[in-house]
């Protein structure tokens, strides 16, 4: 179907073809060259008398309808009435000759039509785009239905079967039977899902050639420079340009040369990037499309699996999408995938078996890291992004600040918050929104925000995923309530010294360098149960502004094997994202020395402790273990521990500080009770003194007295009692008349 030399010099001025300039024009000329050799096939047929003879055919088109529209295309194009095959032949040459000289113009000014750039994604022959526009023209004139169901002698026949198109764009039997690949399954137009063959069963049960054409909406809509993306598509998926530089990262500097590198291969791989939320996942995938001048596609992966389409099907619509938009193809959220492997159209399934198509550059973006499960049909690159380092979120906080138009001034440290929460970036930028946010709906100026609005915005962005194992507790109480020799005190401001520090030292003066792990806090609380253990853990709390949750043992520690280990786990993974200080109450059944290997059993429980010592070094937050017997300790524990504060059974002095400070200045109190004979009679820890107090106010309500020596004493002996201890005429002395019918 080529013209002669003579006929393209005809159809080019002095000054060359000319480009198309839109899609709209390219179409409107492919649909004139359709008109022109489907004519010719009408004229071949009538010539051959196949499909006149009939008065029924295809039940039933009449000719005369057919040749009405013909007429009218004839007016539209210039063809004469009644023209003859041969010159109907050469009139469609000279239309396929001019449409191929406009697109050589087309691609010498790079702007292909949109038909021409889908041949060179998916490597289509002239024939498949003839094809392709042969099953779009029903989707832009009805009048093509017509005359393809009287060409296929049948009017419930309305688009181009496999035959008709064989016979309009093949000249010779050697081209059709050549041709009939190009439209197998296993075709690039069946394999990307350009085209698609009837459901209707009885076009399944036909021959091949009967079997009718339709073009996906999508690429129909693609081919006529449509915007938007595939439907089916556009309830989970989003395209956006990005423009990010990669300075802008706040990444090590290792991670990113990585990434470059691997983003850069020419094989299929898929890049799987591992980390917390808002550690950067997606800001490195946004700069690496931003280098390369592509779009990207980006998927919530928790909307794939409950979709009715299967997954597989879900992935290669996605593939062929990022092709068509010349975008990275972002598969976000990925761990609602991780345990979608309920069977083999499961979408973990799919995803693991996807192979990325040419030109395609797919990332998988989750929190958790991706299970060794399946078999994956390319090779992955596992990234792992951490949590920013003490400078990077520094810096983090001052382009968020800037970002909100906060003005970064001396009333906010951005050091401390830095240094107090270990937020990842996302979740930075969402501390400063929230905190602006609650400056206008409280009516405050935004440039009078302080450090402390900050902190409560910070703190807000922490998990709550510990609450599973862990209770928080309140950290109200003060200084002056912890009743405790001064070198405790001093003990409990040196570990408040080592975590506002702790950057200055790890980062400024380079021993994050010397140590590998253990760069977190780990304290051991040692003394007898009521000596302060807890009550400090809440005032180190306050004072280093973090949340204390007390780790509930009895649902961690586990009777059956690896469950233990698991729940540890769980435990410190929340831990670093809520930015939490672990506080391990009664830790001796769990922290105890490690025995000789016995049996099973005892194997087991060295490797709990094993393990609880390697998330100890892992973590970067502070720990605190508190032990009523510390000659129960493993070794190996005592050395992991940065400081050990030895809490001592409280002498006369201090239980009788610790009397007159447990009651409050608004309770009623008589002056008889005296202060000095229970601190030095009854040998007592503060939790029991602080009991006794309260029982002792209780009893004074009932009867509507001030609290009185009489109830303090009645109250000691009880709490004595709980311990085993009967009361003696020589403690209590001249109050043992009074405790007599009580006790």
């Amino acid at each position: 179907m080529s013209a002669s030399a003579a006929d393209l010099t005809a159809l080019s001025d002095e000054n060359g073809p000319r480009p198309f300039t839109e899609a709209r024009e390219h179409m409107q000329a492919e649909l004139e060259w359709l008109r022109l050799v489907l004519h010719r096939e009408i004229l071949r047929l009538k010539a051959a008398n196949l499909l006149s003879s009939d008065p029924f055919r295809g039940l039933y088109l009449a000719d005369e309808q057919v040749d009405a529209i013909l007429s009218q295309w004839h007016s539209e194009t210039g063809v004469p009435q009644g023209a003859a095959l041969a010159e109907m032949t050469e009139r469609a040459a000279m239309q396929r000759a001019r449409i191929d000289a406009q697109i050589a113009a087309c691609a010498e000014t790079d702007r292909l039509p949109p038909l021409l750039r889908l041949a060179q994604l998916f490597d289509l022959t002239p024939f498949e785009c003839h094809v392709l526009v042969a099953a779009l023209a029903v989707e832009l004139d009805l009048r093509f239905e017509v005359l393809y169901s009287w060409a296929r002698n049948d009017v419930t026949r309305k688009r181009p079967s496999v035959d008709l198109v064989l016979k309009l764009f093949c000249d010779s039997s050697e081209e059709r039977f050549s041709a009939r690949e190009s439209l197998r399954r296993e075709s690039p137009l069946f394999r990307n899902q350009l085209l698609r063959t009837s459901e209707d069963q009885q076009e399944r049960d036909s021959s091949f050639l009967a079997r009718s054409l339709s073009i996906d909406e999508r690429i129909a809509g693609f081919i006529l420079d449509e915007r938007g993306i595939d439907k089916r598509l556009a309830g989970f998926t989003s395209c956006s340009l990005p423009s990010r530089p990669f300075t802008s990262l706040h990444l090590p500097e290792g991670l990113v040369a990585q990434l470059q590198r691997a983003a850069s291969l020419t094989e299929g791989v898929v890049l799987f990037l591992s980390g917390p939320e808002g550690a950067g996942k997606r800001s490195a995938v946004e700069a690496l499309s931003t280098a390369a001048h592509r779009s990207l596609l980006s998927v919530d992966s928790r909307q794939l699996a409950p979709s009715t389409i299967l997954p597989a099907t879900i992935v290669s619509l996605l593939q062929r999408e990022a092709m068509l938009c010349d975008a990275d193809l972002l598969f976000e959220n990925a761990d609602a995938l991780v345990q979608d492997h309920s069977g083999p159209d499961a979408a973990g399934v799919a995803l693991e078996r996807v192979e990325p198509a040419p030109g395609v550059r797919i990332f998988v973006a989750g929190n958790a890291p991706w299970p060794s499960l399946g078999s994956k049909q390319c090779g992955w690159y596992v990234f792992e992004f951490p949590v920013p380092c003490f400078l990077d979120r520094v810096q983090l906080w001052e382009d968020a600040l800037n970002a909100t138009a906060v003005p970064v001034g001396r009333t906010i440290d951005l050091e401390l918050l830095a240094n107090r929460f270990a937020l990842t970036g996302g979740a930075i930028h969402r501390a400063c929104a929230d905190a602006v946010r609650s400056a206008i709906v409280r009516a405050r100026p935004i440039a009078g925000l302080t450090t402390r609005d900050f902190e409560a915005t910070a703190r807000a962005q922490s998990s709550h995923g510990l609450c599973r194992f862990a209770q928080k507790t309140d950290r109200a109480a003060p200084w002056e309530a912890l009743i405790v020799p001064p070198h405790i005190l001093r003990q409990l401001r040196d570990i408040c010294t080592a975590e506002r520090y702790r950057h200055k030292v790890y980062f400024e003066w380079g021993f994050e360098q010397q140590l590998t792990a253990g760069k977190g806090l780990n304290v051991l609380f040692a003394g007898a149960s009521g000596t302060g253990k807890t009550m400090a853990a809440g005032i180190l709390a306050r004072e280093l502004g973090r949340d204390l949750y007390r780790v509930d043992l009895s649902i961690v520690v586990s009777k059956y094997i690896g469950e233990t280990e698991k729940q540890l786990s769980l435990i410190f993974r929340e831990a670093k994202s809520s930015n939490a200080m672990l506080f391990f109450d009664e830790a001796d059944a769990l922290f105890g020395k490690r025995s000789e290997v016995k049996d099973a059993h005892d194997r087991y429980a060295n490797v709990e402790i094993a393990y609880l010592l390697q998330k100890m070094e892992e973590y970067e937050g502070i720990v605190i273990l508190a032990t009523n017997l510390r000659r129960n300790m493993d070794e190996a524990f005592s050395r992991r521990m940065h400081h050990v504060v030895e809490f001592p059974f409280p002498d006369a002095e201090h239980r009788e500080k610790i009397w007159r400070s447990i009651l409050p200045p608004a309770a009623p109190i008589a002056g008889d009770i005296n202060f000095g004979f229970l601190a030095r009679q009854f040998e007592l820890a503060g939790g029991s003194i602080r009991n006794i107090a309260l029982a002792a106010a209780f009893l004074a309500a009932e009867a509507g007295t001030p609290i009185l020596m009489e109830h303090c004493i009645i109250c000691t002996a009880m709490e004595l009692q709980k311990s085993g201890k009967l009361p003696s005429r020589s403690e209590f002395r001249d109050y043992y008349d009074l405790i007599r019918s009580r006790v």
